[in-house]
């Protein structure tokens, strides 16, 4: 990663014929030419010039955004400006998908909240959400879904520890005089009746589930049944497939209702994320036969579905970026490259909401889109990001009204690097080819 170096304080930038972002000669100067562009602007202008995106109100603060390839912009490639709100100058970063089988969303994995996208000739802001992906079932979990918080891709590794079975008590009247939980993990109540004789009464005999929990087993509900239908002399062993040894009175009339805590363990996680950031280590905890989350989840925001627990096993779960990010709109100002080398779009920084103090990105730029498990070597894919194996992605403050610039990173974009392969031609190459960038952060009211 690199984080880039204080320049003096930026005026707002006019544009040289070369395309590079130049300042201006003063801040007069600047104030004109500004207010000049905005009495200007239009809904939409002729091919090749300037736009803005949808909305009459301007924005406080904004960030433009210069991108130069090798080559003139493909509309049919796909170019993407990867965004992490807030990474606090971390390792926490976007990077592009460099091999399979694992995709993703096709093109950009990491750290990433936003991101822009150009093509077909449209400019697009989106904000991304993570999908989850269970690859490898293992001590009593089963799967995982539902949408994980955060904005870290990777990979999680969850080992099981000795399940704490939950306690079983005992309310109401009748011939069961205690009740205890030796090795069940099927939380929820179980109401029963006897008669005088101290056998079930029909229709008496039902469980009701803890919220969250899943369905019991066939071997569950065929008991249930069994005591249900009434006429059952009630036996240490009548719940016995719930891991229940009842201790028993001499038989008599009565209603009474056993209530089973859910069984939880800890659990030890290791996050690998895809961004070039070091391995997470923590501790969490699971609930047996739920989908319930507990106080310390795994995966928070995650839906984690799980039978009986068990000691020392291992379950794998990827979170990834989403194929189904949500569309914010176009960007606040853009330019439609129609045939040139770069591409130019101004943000409104308020997309990010509030609390916004840094930002990292990265410039991904690729041929295709790949979702083929089947392609896994790196020389299948022609792509491009920041620096010489695309991850060199920035962060900078957002505090700052200045412009960064590759001329200012640690490690500097140039072309031809190593990750443009793939069977294409030298012209699709170059279109994804980045050689320069640059970022302007600056205050319009």
């Amino acid at each position: 990663m690199s984080r880039l170096t204080r320049r003096g304080p930026s005026s707002i930038d006019s544009e040289s014929s070369t395309g590079r972002a130049q300042p201006c000669g003063s801040w007069l100067r600047c104030a004109r030419l500004l207010c000049l562009a905005l009495v200007a602007m239009v809904p939409v202008l002729s091919v090749g010039g300037c736009a803005r995106g949808e909305g009459t109100t301007l924005p406080q603060s904004v960030m433009d955004v210069w991108v130069q390839f090798r080559g003139p912009v493909e509309d049919s490639a796909y170019y993407f400006l990867a965004l992490n709100k807030n990474p606090n100058f971390s390792t926490r970063i976007p990077v592009p998908v460099a091999t399979g089988p694992f995709w993703g969303n096709g093109w950009g994995t990491g750290s990433m909240t936003h991101f822009l996208e150009y093509r077909l000739g449209q400019y697009e802001f989106y904000s991304t959400n993570l999908t989850i992906v269970l690859r490898q079932a293992g001590g009593g979990i089963l799967a995982a879904g539902g949408t994980p918080s955060g904005a870290d891709a990777g990979r999680y590794d969850l080992t099981v520890g000795a399940p704490v079975p939950g306690v079983a008590s005992l309310s109401g009247t009748g011939m069961i005089s205690g009740v205890n939980n030796a090795s069940g993990q099927t939380a929820g109540s179980i109401t029963v009746s006897t008669d005088a004789a101290g056998k079930t009464i029909a229709g008496s005999v039902v469980y009701t589930p803890a919220a969250g929990s899943t369905t019991l087993t066939p071997t569950q509900q065929a008991q249930i049944a069994g005591l249900n239908a009434g006429g059952v002399a009630l036996q240490t062993t009548s719940l016995d497939s719930f891991g229940l040894v009842l201790t028993l009175a001499s038989a008599t009339a009565g209603a009474q209702t056993i209530t089973v805590a859910p069984t939880t363990a800890t659990v030890s996680v290791t996050f690998v994320p895809m961004a070039p950031a070091p391995a997470v280590q923590s501790t969490a905890s699971l609930r047996a036969n739920s989908t319930a989350a507990t106080s310390t989840p795994p995966i928070p925001g995650a839906t984690i579905t799980t039978g009986d627990l068990v000691y020392g096993g291992t379950a794998r779960i990827d979170t990834e970026i989403s194929q189904s990010p949500q569309l914010l709109g176009p960007p606040f100002a853009y330019t439609i490259p129609a045939g040139a080398n770069s591409l130019r779009a101004t943000i409104d920084l308020s997309e990010f909401g509030s609390g916004l103090t840094d930002l990292g990105f990265n410039v991904i730029a690729t041929t295709e889109l790949i979702y083929d498990p089947s392609v896994t070597d790196p020389a299948q894919h022609c792509y491009d990001a920041l620096g010489p194996l695309g991850n060199d992605a920035v962060t900078f403050s957002t505090s700052e009204y200045r412009t960064y610039s590759n001329a200012d990173s640690f490690v500097t974009e140039g072309a031809n690097d190593s990750t443009l392969r793939g069977n294409v031609t030298e012209a699709q190459r170059a279109a994804v080819d980045i050689t320069d960038w640059s970022i302007t952060l600056r205050r319009i009211r």
